[in-house]
């Protein structure tokens, strides 16, 4: 066992590769350990180039960090004073330092929350990993098993990790710790909305497949932010979906987790709140009326609130429109999918005499919706189309 340990910690110091990190092992003092997430990513060979590398050392943290990234050129962010945490920030590289809380090493991520997060590496001359809990074991089983249920009640937004971690490494949540998750969701409510948020955004970024929002029905993380009526269809990140629909997850994935409301509550930005308002208010439309019943005018603002979101939208569709849709909004010369007007503002402006405002804004919009629906051809066309609706519509004349 010792021999396949010390294999490990030598194959994982390896690929963590020290060389490259802005600091040197030399720099830290004795019974200083790397613990966190790159440690797990490392024995899953899931290494970025440079990862975030968390530390916790047995001295005065802030006054050795401040210290460090002066030494490096670096810069120094203080996180946590009271905790004793701070960060460096250098050429892409991010390192956070923590105090050792408890008497030794074994204290501290005893005290940590899911198994796979409480591994640490002992650095010195020699690397060792040291795992206390079993955490090796549960990322070849690919498991999430919590250290105790008090350590995520001591910090409730682990309960949203754990769900997080589930989707990003494609793990399963242990029967008990599902137990501990689903009984304490009411305390996420003591959490800042701004750590909430992150994490969520962390969770509509991952990969997931059935198992995966079967489990969050189970778990209903985020009732306290949610009492939307979106249907919870978005499900599965196929591997034959393109690019462009793989990277509409996320904002589909929203809408269905928290309301417009619960975005607000959580501080998402102005921005984030009016895609997801937007595209909810066109799949309330669909799911109430039917896509085939919508009018001409409704199906054309459709693709004026959608142009850019479009593929999350498509993601709710029936499988029949789907590849058509899709197809059609890659076309940029879809005049519906893409919506233009055929005669820019200026020229219209200078060919029919009339200033901008409100009514030139409704001319190009009608001009728009002719084109879409193929009943103006040429600029000629437009042109004519526009002098006439110019006659019977603008007030100044």
């Amino acid at each position: 066992m010792r021999s396949n340990r010390a294999l490990q910690s030598k194959e994982l110091l390896k690929s963590l590769n020290p060389k490259g990190w802005p600091v040197r092992i030399t720099d830290f003092p004795s019974g200083s350990a790397l613990v966190g997430g790159s440690i797990r990513d490392g024995l899953l060979k899931k290494l970025s180039r440079k990862p975030d590398l968390d530390f916790v050392l047995p001295i005065n943290t802030i006054e050795f960090t401040r210290k460090l990234a002066t030494k490096i050129n670096a810069t120094f962010v203080m996180l946590d004073e009271a905790r004793d945490i701070a960060r460096i920030v250098v050429d892409g590289w991010t390192l956070d330092f923590a105090r050792l809380v408890g008497d030794n090493l074994r204290d501290d991520l005893l005290r940590r929350d899911f198994r796979i997060n409480a591994i640490a590496l002992r650095l010195g001359s020699e690397p060792q990993l040291f795992d206390p809990t079993g955490g090796i074991d549960d990322i070849y089983s690919k498991k999430i098993v919590a250290i105790s249920e008090k350590n995520l009640i001591d910090d409730p937004l682990r309960i949203i990790r754990g769900f997080r971690l589930m989707c990003e490494l494609n793990f399963e949540i242990e029967k008990e710790t599902k137990r501990f998750l689903k009984n304490n969701v009411s305390k996420l409510i003591d959490v800042s909305p701004e750590r909430i948020k992150t994490e969520i955004l962390k969770i509509v970024d991952a990969e997931w497949d059935h198992s995966f929002w079967k489990t969050y029905l189970e778990l209903q993380l985020f009732k306290n932010w949610n009492d939307n009526d979106i249907p919870n269809k978005v499900v599965n990140q196929k591997e034959h979906y393109s690019k462009e629909l793989k990277d509409a997850f996320p904002l589909a994935r929203l809408i269905c987790l928290i309301s417009d409301d619960g975005l607000s509550k959580l501080t998402f930005s102005k921005n984030q709140i009016q895609r997801c308002r937007t595209l909810r208010f066109w799949m309330r439309k669909i799911n109430n009326f039917g896509l085939e019943n919508l009018t001409e005018d409704e199906r054309f603002q459709l693709h004026i609130d959608l142009e850019e979101d479009l593929p999350s939208l498509i993601l709710f569709l029936e499988n029949k429109y789907v590849n058509e849709w899709f197809k059609r909004w890659k076309d940029p010369s879809d005049a519906l999918f893409h919506p233009s007007s055929p005669i820019n503002g200026h020229l219209l402006q200078k060919a029919l005499m009339i200033p901008p405002g409100p009514s030139l804004g409704k001319l190009m919009r009608y001009l728009a919706k002719e084109k879409a629906y193929s009943r103006l051809f040429t600029n000629q066309e437009a042109l004519q189309v526009a002098r006439k609706w110019t006659l019977e519509n603008s007030p100044f004349l």
